[in-house]
């Protein structure tokens, strides 16, 4: 699709009306995969690779869930790694929409591994953030539904979209204000 195609898209704004928002459980999703000895990066641990891999495709689900359709990724607004994983473990990524826009959704994942060797209980490994947009057939942005928190966890979660959607917005002025030269 290339810009000039864009004139021939419906605008959002004559499209139906989408239908009440949806809760933020009903776009849970989790993903598993084993880390192989064929998974490990030259210092013995599994890739970091393969682990945002996992992150990108939950959540990728889970905004595919709540929006009814195909989404894109349009950033990873971030990726903290808290502990390695190792060949054996059993690694778990979960996602649900925390916030939405009129066309995108923000993804909250956090991943766990269990122990091939050690405790039964998972431990936390990463977390991360991701926009998606809902996308029709044809790639242009679609609406979707609101998203509503219903427990007090999912309550700061919601608040803590709102709060990283003002610092994306007060960066990407601040840099505007530079005149970052464009890359070639």
């Amino acid at each position: 699709m290339t810009p000039v195609d864009a004139a021939t898209r419906t605008p959002l704004t004559e499209q139906e009306p989408l239908p009440t928002g949806k809760t933020m459980g009903s776009s849970r999703c989790e993903l598993s995969r084993v880390i192989w000895r064929s998974n490990e990066n030259m210092f013995g641990s599994g890739k970091g690779t393969l682990v945002l891999e996992l992150v990108d495709d939950v959540a990728w689900a889970s905004a595919a869930r709540h929006s009814d359709g195909h989404a894109v990724t349009v950033s990873v607004e971030d990726m903290t790694f808290f502990a390695p994983v190792w060949a054996g473990d059993i690694v778990t990524a979960y996602a649900q929409v925390e916030g939405t826009g009129r066309t995108s959704m923000e993804i909250g994942v956090h991943v766990s591994a269990r122990r091939c060797h050690g405790p039964s209980e998972p431990e936390p490994v990463a977390e991360a953030h991701l926009v998606f947009v809902a996308v029709d057939d044809d790639g242009a942005p679609r609406p979707v539904r609101p998203v509503h928190p219903e427990t007090d966890a999912e309550y700061a979660r919601h608040r803590a979209v709102a709060i990283r959607r003002a610092h994306r917005r007060a960066l990407a002025s601040a840099l505007a204000e530079v005149a970052l030269p464009t890359p070639r």
